[in-house]
């Protein structure tokens, strides 16, 4: 009986790995070095949004600032270790938005604890830019 609990919990193991695997790229909720995602942060020239993404070709940050365009601010990996970033100019008021992934992967600021339902059963990140 012992062995067959422990072949079950094996093959159930298993299963659950192919599963995860199977959904796509994994994208970590924590950055280089184990350090906690930071969400959107004050910088020289705006808010400064950055997703730790290794094994990605694109992200974008989207949301109401940009109208949801797909396209319109594209997020770079400067030293090729996945920390993808870029600073944006934005007027005080409070925004949502997503991580778009390698064009089909909608995402969260995995590092921003602030969010609201989207309406389509997940959640859009906030951020607050004051005067």
């Amino acid at each position: 009986m012992k062995h067959r609990v422990i072949a079950a919990g094996i093959v159930l193991a298993v299963l659950l790995m192919v599963l995860v695997s199977a959904c796509g790229p994994q994208i970590p909720q924590v950055g280089p070095g184990g350090a906690p995602a930071m969400g959107p942060q004050r910088a020289p020239g705006g808010i400064l949004f950055a997703l730790y993404a290794p094994k990605v070709h694109k992200v974008a940050v989207v949301g109401d600032f940009n109208n949801w365009s797909t396209n319109a601010d594209l997020m770079y990996d400067h030293e090729g270790k996945g920390l993808w970033s870029i600073t944006l100019p934005l007027k005080p008021g409070r925004y949502e938005y997503k991580f778009l992934v390698d064009g089909e992967k909608w995402m969260p600021d995995l590092g921003n604890s602030k969010r609201v339902k989207d309406g389509f059963g997940a959640f859009n990140s906030i951020v607050e830019v004051k005067p």
